[in-house]
């Protein structure tokens, strides 16, 4: 279920060094709810299930469900074109933490960055706040669920 991997793909974010000596914040959804009413660390991730899953039955055997999903890096704190150089670093770092970590600790089949445009560099809002610049990750998860189904 969503709640038993959503907050890992938090805490595989949570690994990436933020780049200026320590980790990045990767705040969690459901073992603590912890998303912030505005952004006041920077850099940051916030991790967003963005539709219901698609899903696979299987008469007497595993349904499936894929699930697609977003995290928003939030890494700088403006729109500064100076501010290049130090996201673009992120690309690889995003890319190197998914791939060591392709099934969250066992806890789902696969975790894979998005086939078509996994990384988006753009300009994020939060809430009401000021325009800054960052990434949106786009990714994908399979999960086998075990449905005990009555007629």
């Amino acid at each position: 279920m969503i709640t038993d991997w959503v907050d890992k793909v938090a805490e595989v974010w949570g690994t990436i060094d933020n780049g200026k000596g320590g980790s990045l914040i990767s705040y969690k959804i459901f073992s603590r709810a912890e998303y912030p009413e505005s952004l006041s660390e920077f850099p940051c991730v916030l991790n967003l299930v963005t539709r219901a899953p698609k899903i696979q039955y299987s008469a007497g055997g595993p349904c499936i469900a894929i699930y697609d999903g977003m995290s928003e890096f939030h890494l700088a704190k403006n729109v500064s074109k100076s501010n290049y150089p130090f996201i673009l670093t992120f690309f690889e770092k995003i890319i190197v933490a998914a791939a060591a970590n392709l099934q969250l600790g066992g806890a789902v089949e696969h975790f894979l960055l998005a086939a078509n445009n996994p990384i988006t560099l753009g300009v994020l809002r939060y809430g009401s706040e000021e325009a800054h610049l960052g990434l949106v990750v786009s990714w994908q998860v399979k999960e086998l669920m075990n449905l005990t189904v009555s007629s």
